[in-house]
């Protein structure tokens, strides 16, 4: 059974990869401004990394075969009636917002294809491609609401062109791809694709404007991540939750215990990748806020089949991520305290009387967490000062 060429496309390439275009050793993509790590934590190497081995080169096309399909036809059937019609329908309306998006977005996800298979100068074509035909909706005035795939286009194609020895040329689109929201500086650094850009004369002068535009965009996500943390508490929903469990030193852990100090409990699960991505930030939280009255808490729901199973499995986690708060196996009487369990993870923001004032779903950076906890450990102080008074 033949799978589908969409499918394929999703599997191998994700709708948001960057730098994954070319079989070069590219270093895994960090986290933009704009997207922790999508919530699922997933990052992109080189398509040689993802590769198990490099297809021969495509014979040459049939007269009607657009050169973007080459190499894909004989496992994919139908590929050439849906590209046929994604193209046709941004011919037809060319500033049509949705029907530049589609286009481009297949000849990416085409491209991508074509670099999996080790079939680099088609899969330059499709990134030329895509790239030309955003620059032309872009000029044109075309509100693309694309998310990252202006940043995305534009890189690929930079480094397409990098590869070639065209640095001046690469150079140009690679400010493209940062003007439209590419924000990870060391990928460039590192990139085996722009050695050549990075070998220019004036590439450290871009790399300083690069670097300070970088930092500028982190400060204004930081700021706004501290702001939807306090509108957050101002809006959240509270309600009792309490938990009595051994942790994994088999030591006590009582939610009454921590009465007196700002808490966050980590409902996760070591499975569980946006769970893992978030525990740098609360090792930090620990480290950072403890002697002011912070106290981190993990509470795991794990899935092996025993609870030393389990047990075992949490610990050597801890280890391994250097954690420096109790974790402890969480059961199912303390899961029913929530309202709704959306997702993992969900973690509480509770206050120094033991309120939840906060619960949040998903994966969330630290500068989220950082404002919640600084807000309600200066609640903290201005009440004990009034009751000094």
């Amino acid at each position: 059974m033949k799978v589908s060429w969409r499918l394929t496309a999703l599997l191998l390439c994700g709708c948001t990869v960057i730098g994954c275009g070319s079989e070069s050793e590219s270093a895994p993509e960090g986290t933009t401004p704009d997207a922790p790590a999508t919530d699922d934590g997933a990052g992109s190497g080189s398509a040689s990394e993802e590769s198990a081995a490099v297809t021969p080169a495509p014979a040459a096309p049939a007269a009607d075969v657009d050169p973007i399909l080459v190499g894909l036809l004989e496992d994919f059937e139908d590929l050439p009636k849906d590209f046929a019609e994604i193209k046709s329908g941004y011919e037809a309306a060319p500033t049509d917002a949705e029907k530049v998006r589609d286009y481009v977005g297949t000849m990416e996800d085409l491209g991508m294809m074509q670099a999996q298979r080790g079939n680099a100068d088609v899969a330059a074509v499709a990134f030329a491609r895509a790239s030309t035909v955003l620059t032309k909706a872009l000029d044109a005035g075309v509100d693309m609401q694309a998310g990252q795939l202006p940043a995305v286009v534009y890189y690929n194609h930079a480094c397409s062109l990098g590869k070639k020895d065209q640095a001046t040329e690469a150079l140009a689109i690679l400010n493209k791809a940062i003007d439209n929201g590419f924000g990870n500086v060391e990928q460039i650094k590192t990139d085996a694709d722009l050695a050549s850009v990075r070998a220019l004369p004036g590439y450290a002068a871009e790399l300083a404007k690069w670097e300070a535009h970088f930092a500028e965009l982190q400060k204004k996500y930081e700021a706004e991540l501290a702001q939807k943390a306090l509108d957050d508490l101002k809006k959240g929903q509270t309600f009792n939750f309490d938990f009595d469990l051994v942790d994994t030193d088999g030591k006590p852990l009582k939610k009454s215990d921590l009465l007196g100090r700002v808490c966050i409990v980590d409902i996760w699960g070591t499975w569980c990748p946006p769970c893992r991505q978030e525990i740098p930030a609360f090792v930090k939280l620990q480290d950072e806020y403890s002697k002011y009255g912070f106290q981190m808490v993990g509470l795991n729901q794990e899935r092996g089949p025993s609870d030393e199973a389990n047990l075992k499995t949490v610990k050597e986690f801890k280890a391994n991520a250097s954690m420096n708060y109790p974790c402890a196996l969480v059961t199912d009487e303390v899961i029913a305290q929530l309202p709704k369990l959306e997702g993992y993870p969900t973690t509480l923001l509770i206050d120094h009387k033991g309120k939840v004032r906060l619960s949040s779903v998903g994966y969330h950076d630290y500068a989220y967490f950082k404002a919640g906890v600084e807000q309600l450990l200066r609640e903290w102080s201005a009440e004990r000062r009034a009751n000094t008074n």
